[in-house]
């Protein structure tokens, strides 16, 4: 029988918590462990990330008291805004834009971890899940094929 190895491991400079070597968020506290000065794609200040990481770990409630709260919903509001401007731009296909295709989509049934440095499709691919899920868990009202019907008649 093959000897398992050990997961490399490090230790959050903010809490003491072991991570493994290559986490990119403490699990406990959700403080960022490695690459402070790396480039972000996204929208959302590290400060959200960061709340959203302690919230997924349970290290921390998802509470609207707190101030990380008002930035993340800042954040996501900005972001939703951002793009209602896509409206009016008929000749945008989403499929030039993201570089996402049937086999990335059927990887995102492995449950991929944000906290791993994923391919841009990957990490691009499970927002997309991730913003559709939003949709349909935050309305009662208008469904998601009700949506559609409502862009494709803007189109007109």
């Amino acid at each position: 029988m093959g000897r398992v190895e050990p997961v490399p491991m490090i230790e959050c400079p903010y809490c003491g918590a072991d991570a493994e070597d290559d986490a990119r968020y403490c699990d406990r506290c959700g403080e960022r462990l490695s690459g402070a000065t790396e480039p972000r794609d996204g929208f959302l200040h590290r400060s959200s990330i960061q709340y959203l990481q302690g919230v997924r770990h349970g290290a921390r409630p998802l509470d609207p008291e707190v101030a990380y709260h008002d930035q993340l919903l800042a954040d996501v509001r900005a972001g939703l805004a951002d793009f209602s401007h896509l409206t009016a731009v008929e000749e945008l296909d989403l499929h030039e834009v993201l570089d996402i295709d049937d086999d990335t989509l059927a990887d995102l049934g492995d449950a991929p971890d944000p906290d791993t440095d994923l391919e841009p499709d990957v990490r691009q691919a499970l927002g997309v899940a991730a913003l559709v899920a939003l949709l349909e868990n935050s309305y009662d009202g208008t469904t998601l094929d009700e949506i559609r019907a409502q862009a494709a008649s803007m189109d007109e």
